[in-house]
């Protein structure tokens, strides 16, 4: 795993909520923060359903599914990713100029404009791609440390890999004809989200 940022290392949120506000930004979501939101939405689980998207992966995006760190949800809808919804452009959760779940933010939102991508079967650290003509964060403020890019890899790695350990567990049901539905999976993520808290 190579968690060494190349090139520019300054980094300091400027709220300029880019982020939030960019329709190229996809807010992929592990199990932990689909249960996170199913608590902050009152467990009401038809709001959950409003607020997220099942975004479907395809063969004209095989050099994405290739970077991707979270694996695909195989379902009777298709190759699946969780992530927020966006409305506009723009974040469902995103109220200019503030973000209405700041702190329980997806992992993917507390990382930005960090990535962390498969090339060639090794995770590197990199930008969030076009993060670097968008976000005025980088550039400012202190030098990130590879203390601190190593941390939060290491962090957000386990918790992707714990992510990945239950949708391999549904993809092979899938793999033995019993795929469930995308709203399907999503309940035995936020169920194992429960359970490990």
């Amino acid at each position: 795993m190579d968690l060494s940022l190349l090139g520019e290392r300054r980094f300091e949120c400027q709220q300029s909520g880019h982020c939030c506000s960019n329709s190229n930004i996809l807010v992929t979501l592990t199990y932990k923060d689909l249960f996170q939101l199913f608590l902050l939405l009152d467990k009401d689980f038809r709001k959950l359903l409003q607020k997220i998207s099942f975004y479907k992966l395809t063969q004209s995006n095989h050099v994405l599914q290739e970077q991707m760190v979270l694996e695909p949800i195989q379902t009777s809808e298709g190759d699946i990713i969780p992530g927020l919804r966006k409305i506009n452009d723009s974040c469902t959760f995103y109220a200019h100029p503030n973000c209405l779940i700041y702190p329980k933010r997806p992992m993917s939102c507390r990382s930005y404009p960090l990535a962390y991508i498969k090339v060639k079967q090794k995770i590197i650290c990199t930008w969030v791609k076009n993060s670097q003509k968008t976000c005025p964060g980088i550039g400012k403020g202190a030098v990130l440390s590879q203390r601190f890019i190593q941390d939060l890899g290491d962090k957000y790695l386990q918790e992707i890999e714990t992510h990945n350990q239950v949708v391999r567990e549904l993809n092979k049901e899938a793999l033995n004809g019993r795929s469930l539905t995308a709203r399907g999976a999503l309940w035995v993520l936020i169920a194992y989200g429960e359970k490990k808290t």
